[in-house]
């Protein structure tokens, strides 16, 4: 499901009193049964809608478009062969690059972790091994201790004494997080009001910054913005926004829905000046949400 249309906006996605047929020396009959039955299935939904919702906010290692992390790099040696036990003790010195994230996160699909399994450490290294690996170990090299945004593909479990983060992310691209003071007194400004509002989930603040002739209906309405990203798992984080031309921007967005998952999701957005004011006149989704 898509985030937005094609140049039109966000898309989205008593308990009865039964009688007691229970005498002082009889047998249980059938009313109460079929309470207790009731009471056991509705605790069976309870549960199992509790573990939907958990597993909804798990990253889906299956899916297959990128990844994209924030977190701080740092740089470990970890003991390898043969004992994995200290490089000190003869051990081989195995190096890593880690991405603390801010908080825990689970992961589904892949055998080597469980949706119960939280963790905040993410293994990087370059995906290619070719001169593009090579100067991105270079800039992780340069960029640790600082906060950083990731993108990298087929993320999988750690599975052997040579992994040394619970996932391991194959990197494609490492990055400064967005700097807002890029876009002081420019239509960039308007774009990230927008992004926080939805990351906020108010439809009002958001629809202030569409062109008016989109905020009454549609899905650049107050009511619609609302009701999709007020009800989100984990809130739309913004990641970047990157100025395509003078009136465009390119805008990457994370969020995780109650059915859908985890978006890592990118929009182009065009603007136009109304009045002296720099307004959202169109959004273009180049991911599927």
């Amino acid at each position: 499901m898509s985030v937005f249309d094609l140049n039109d906006g966000p898309g989205f996605d008593r308990r009865a009193s039964l009688p007691d047929h229970q005498g002082a020396e009889g047998p249980t009959l059938p009313g109460r049964n079929c309470f207790a039955m009731l009471q056991r299935f509705a605790l069976s939904l309870a549960l199992w809608a509790a573990a939907s919702s958990a597993n909804a906010a798990c990253i889906d290692l299956k899916q297959k478009s990128g990844f994209s992390f924030e977190g701080t790099v740092s740089y470990g040696i970890f003991a390898g062969p043969p004992n994995y036990q200290d490089v000190r003790k003869g051990d081989a010195p195995e190096a890593a690059y880690l991405l603390k994230l801010d908080a825990p996160i689970c992961a589904t699909g892949d055998e080597f972790l469980k949706p119960e399994q939280r963790f905040d450490r993410i293994e990087l290294y370059p995906a290619d091994a070719g001169p593009a690996g090579r100067a991105l170990a270079r800039e992780l090299r340069r960029l640790v201790g600082k906060r950083v945004v990731v993108e990298g593909n087929s993320a999988f479990g750690a599975h052997t004494g040579h992994h040394h983060g619970a996932l391991l992310l194959p990197t494609t691209k490492v990055a400064v997080p967005f700097d807002p003071t890029k876009g002081y007194g420019t239509a960039m400004t308007t774009v990230q009001a927008f992004y926080l509002a939805l990351g906020a989930g108010s439809g009002d603040e958001a629809s202030k910054f569409v062109v008016p002739e989109k905020r009454s209906s549609g899905t650049f309405s107050s009511t619609v913005i609302t009701n999709f990203y007020s009800k989100l798992v984990f809130p739309l984080t913004l990641i970047d926004i990157v100025p395509i031309n003078a009136n465009e921007y390119r805008v990457r967005y994370s969020y995780v829905a109650p059915v859908t998952g985890r978006c890592n999701g990118e929009s182009v957005v065009r603007t136009t000046k109304r009045d002296g004011m720099n307004l959202i006149e169109s959004i273009r989704a180049v991911s599927d949400c």
